[in-house]
C-alpha cells in the first residue's frame, strides 16, 4: 500500500518545471506523420536525481502553474528568513565580542 501524505490545509505547492512534450504516435495517415506532433502538458520534477514527469490533463496546467508560483514565493520567503537569522547571529557573536574585549579591558 502507498504512503499516504498528510493533507494540508494551505494551497498545494508544486516543485518543478511545466513543459510540452511533443511526439510521434507511428500513424501513417495521423497529422503528426507529417510533422505536427502531437502536444501534451506535464510536469517535470527530480526526486533523488531522478527526473520524473507527471503528465497533466490541460485543464491542469493552471492549477500546477499556480502551485509553482505558491513554491517560488514559498522559498524566496525561506531564502530572506535564513538571511535574517544569519544576520542576526552576526550581531549577536559581534556583540559578544565586544563584551569580552570591554571586560578585558
Amino acid at each position: 500500500m502507498p504512503k499516504q501524505l498528510p493533507q494540508s490545509t494551505a494551497a498545494p505547492l508544486a516543485r518543478g518545471s511545466l513543459i510540452t512534450l511533443r511526439r510521434k504516435c507511428g500513424t501513417p495517415t495521423c497529422c503528426c506523420a507529417k510533422g505536427r506532433p502531437h502536444e501534451t502538458p506535464a510536469l517535470s520534477y527530480s526526486i533523488g536525481g531522478t527526473t520524473k514527469m507527471l503528465t497533466l490533463r490541460t485543464q491542469d496546467v493552471r492549477e500546477v502553474r499556480a502551485a509553482l508560483k505558491r513554491y517560488q514565493k514559498a522559498i524566496q520567503t525561506l531564502e530572506r528568513e535564513a538571511l535574517a537569522g544569519i544576520l542576526t547571529l552576526r550581531q549577536k557573536i559581534r556583540l559578544q565580542k565586544s563584551a569580552v574585549r570591554k571586560a578585558r579591558g
